[in-house]
């Protein structure tokens, strides 16, 4: 809950310090943004994912993540879009808690690919960028 009223038009969410936790952004109407910093989870690991179809859109939107951390599998939908004159950051990031480990990343592309990929020990506590047909490429 806010101490004071703001005139917000606008949020886009995204982790603009690039330490895995996701962040907010709200615009103003007439007045300067509103920046929320996340600082819980301090000391979770995590993994961030940059998205690039080659067959499919390039942003991937569309594109369906699973994934396993110590047995358990989670899964998201890959969307896009924002808020009034607001758009969130495209990457995805995939919390992983207390573990120190992802088992595996599957990346089920969308029409007109339908391509999916395993990742098998991704990385962690970074992002990276996967292309759609070569996996992982930094």
């Amino acid at each position: 809950m806010f101490a004071k009223s703001f005139p917000a038009r606008g949020l886009a969410v995204g982790d603009f310090d690039n330490d895995g936790r996701v962040d907010v952004v709200v615009a103003n109407n007439g007045g300067p943004p509103l920046i929320l910093k996340n600082n819980a989870g301090e000391g979770n690991h995590w993994l961030g994912v940059r998205l690039e179809g080659t067959k499919c859109n390039r942003d991937a939107v569309g594109a369906w993540l699973s994934w396993s951390v110590g047995g358990t599998k989670r899964s998201r939908l890959k969307t896009g879009g924002g808020s009034y004159l607001s758009s969130h950051d495209p990457r995805e990031v995939i919390g992983l808690g207390a573990a120190t480990k992802l088992d595996w990343l599957e990346i089920k592309w969308p029409a007109p690919s339908g391509r999916v990929e395993r990742i098998e020990n991704p990385p962690v506590d970074r992002y990276v960028r996967i292309v759609e047909g070569k996996g992982v490429v930094s």
